[in-house]
């Protein structure tokens, strides 16, 4: 960034962002780790997870069309929340995911 035509003002605000950018990488960091982490489960929460990653959508649209903020699909995301059967439902619905479950057999474990 030049500052030739820069006020003293703006290069001072500029700095502050700077500074609140680079606190805020670790923290963004280590959500993405516990998003990797939660979206590779082997469950049927991870595997929802992997179908709304898949869907390139936002989360916020997802969100709207499953009636549920947006932070609280964040959240879910993360593997930081756990939801409602309803409300996996509706996600599913909203990125056109078909999940199946097939009991295991007695004894089997």
């Amino acid at each position: 960034m030049t500052t030739k035509n820069v006020s003293p003002e703006l290069l001072e605000q500029v700095r502050r962002d700077r500074e609140l950018i680079a606190a805020e990488l670790p923290e963004l960091e280590e959500r993405h780790q516990r998003m990797v982490e939660a979206k590779s489960e082997d469950t049927f929460s991870g595997h929802l997870r992997q179908a709304i990653h898949g869907s390139r959508r936002l989360v916020r649209e997802i969100a709207a069309e499953a009636g549920i903020p947006s932070q609280q699909l964040c959240e879910f995301l993360e593997g930081a929340r756990t939801l409602r059967s309803d409300v996996l439902d509706r996600l599913a619905q909203a990125v056109g995911a078909s999940i199946s479950i097939q009991p295991t057999r007695v004894g089997t474990r």
